[in-house]
């Protein structure tokens, strides 16, 4: 690195301007014509169970800088830079973009876990959305802990039962509402000293619960739509929210889709961690766990060790990854 560069942390990303947080003061940032068009670096970690090293060029992501990643600028005037370079990556939360495009769309970058959240109503919980988040995480090996949020319009032993599979597999579960104010230092100490991403459908309350948890912080926030059941995006950008407690929390707009970004479908069975123990144990070696005799996942499922409603997600992303 130059005498004249400098790094920092991406820590707000909004239609192609990007805020980069150095130790003592806060750039705004252009990207450089250059890098879009030519970056390529690793994105596979050490150990990582993914078959073959990523290149990100301009035709195959919508954009080649996300929210956490740590960069190498040029400082100019007025407190603004340009960025140089990409340092390289310990993980990545992407999907395909929607409308039809098999490009990447990258979402954040070098988080230490992700906390998909799921509303117990208002809008509905949507449990092939949640697998979905969860297989990105296990594709990635980030760490994930959930949370149930607005436990005020259900009760407890009702989220128990349909968290209980999620337990089982080892995910730590919170609950959380902000009209009962419950589970907030819970939250609190999962979130502690952690780069967090929170994902999740529109309207789940992502940022209704940073504003909870960070009292002055006055994130937009928006009603559930009375003609489709559904969240109405409110948050048109991500962004790192640092936390007074520690740690800081990265605030994604909603999604109502979540297509996998370059897995095939052979990848998706080690997408579901309940399915980890069965593999390799079936008849056959390529076995799809779809209709071949003498699977091993599909007896779990036909004796409850793995849960139908897991199977049935799994059908789901092997139809349409």
């Amino acid at each position: 690195m130059a005498k004249s560069d400098n790094e920092g942390t991406v820590i707000r990303h909004h239609l192609g301007h990007y805020v980069v947080q150095t130790a003592d003061r806060v750039v705004m940032c252009a990207l450089s014509t250059r890098l879009r068009k030519q970056l390529e670096y690793p994105e596979a970690a050490p150990g990582s169970r993914r078959r073959r090293v990523q290149s990100v060029r301009r035709v195959r992501v919508i954009d080649p800088v996300a929210v956490g990643d740590r960069v190498v600028f040029s400082e100019g005037a007025d407190n603004r830079g340009m960025i140089r370079e990409v340092c390289p990556r310990s993980n990545k939360v992407s999907r395909r973009a929607s409308g039809g495009s098999y490009r990447e769309q990258l979402l954040a970058t070098n988080v230490d876990q992700v906390v998909p959240i799921v509303s117990a109503d208002e809008p509905v919980p949507d449990w092939i959305l949640l697998d979905r988040m969860l297989g990105i995480a296990e594709w990635q090996q980030i760490s994930v802990a959930l949370c149930l949020n607005k436990l005020d319009l259900a009760d407890e032993a009702w989220a128990d039962r349909v968290m209980r599979p999620y337990r089982a597999m080892g995910y730590p579960v919170v609950y959380t509402s902000i009209i009962s104010d419950v589970g907030k230092e819970a939250f609190y100490d999962l979130l502690r000293g952690k780069i967090t991403l929170f994902m999740g459908a529109s309207g789940v309350g992502k940022s209704s619960l940073l504003n909870w948890l960070q009292p002055g912080l006055q994130l937009r926030t928006g009603p559930i739509s009375k003609a489709t059941g559904e969240g109405i995006h409110t948050t048109t950008h991500t962004e790192l929210v640092a936390l007074d407690r520690g740690g800081f929390v990265g605030d994604m707009p909603g999604v109502r889709e979540f297509y996998l970004y370059d897995i095939s479908p052979e990848d998706i069975p080690v997408l579901f961690r309940d399915f980890h123990p069965y593999l390799g144990g079936c008849r056959f070696r390529d076995c799809a766990h779809v209709h071949e005799p003498n699977c091993a996942v599909r007896t779990a499922v036909d004796d409850g060790d793995i849960a139908l409603q897991r199977y049935e997600s799994y059908m789901r992303l092997r139809e349409r990854p």
